[in-house]
């Protein structure tokens, strides 16, 4: 099957690269899916309803995944352009223990891909599954990385790591942000940083 090209249609970029989609999975992904824009500092449920329904790949922008646990806001993801990003299901239907807010950090342009389209495309073209695995693989790959990130003892090692994970991303975010990310205090993250610069 030949590789379908759609210039104008990120999230149809990215899958291709993944698994080559045939020209009736673009269509009906293109029927299906809509788009959403979320100004800076916006939460995402509070544009687009049921947002728990679906996932949102970001066209553009700056988006960060955050629970408040005893009044304290504590940043979990930051994921910017190309990513896929909202509440993963459980099959097993077991209760979250936190509610984890979307916030858009930039101006973002995001894409609705609701759970009712990504169950009918599983159905009706099988080899959607060889995509879902791959995707599922990348989203497994992020966990780890973040799991492994929360674990280095070091401040200093842990901004390290990010920075070289994510090297367009880090003067994106806001400081508080990336401190709370990071597990560590904004006064902790600006001397670092500054660390870094002289020693660049």
């Amino acid at each position: 099957m030949s590789e379908v090209s759609i210039d104008n249609e990120p999230l149809v970029r990215f899958l291709n690269k993944l698994q080559p989609l045939s020209p009736a999975i673009i269509d009906f992904a293109l029927k299906e899916t809509f788009r959403i824009t979320v100004k800076k500092n916006s939460l995402i449920d509070s544009v687009q309803e049921n947002s728990k329904e679906c996932v949102f790949f970001i066209i553009k922008g700056l988006v960060r995944g955050f629970i408040l646990d005893e009044g304290k806001d504590i940043t979990t993801w930051l994921t910017q352009e190309n990513g896929l990003i909202g509440t993963i299901r459980n099959p097993g239907n077991t209760a979250p223990t936190y509610f984890e807010h979307l916030q858009a950090i930039e101006d973002s342009n995001l894409l609705v891909l609701p759970y009712s389209f990504i169950d009918k495309l599983y159905v009706q073209f099988p080899e959607s599954n060889i995509l879902g695995r791959k995707l599922l693989a990348i989203h497994y790959h992020m966990s780890q990385e973040r799991s492994i990130l929360s674990r280095i003892p070091s401040a200093e090692a842990r901004y390290k790591q990010f920075k070289d994970n994510h090297p367009t991303i880090k003067f994106r975010i806001p400081l508080k942000y990336l401190a709370s990310y990071l597990g560590m205090r904004i006064e902790t993250l600006s001397r670092i940083r500054r660390r870094a610069k002289l020693n660049s």
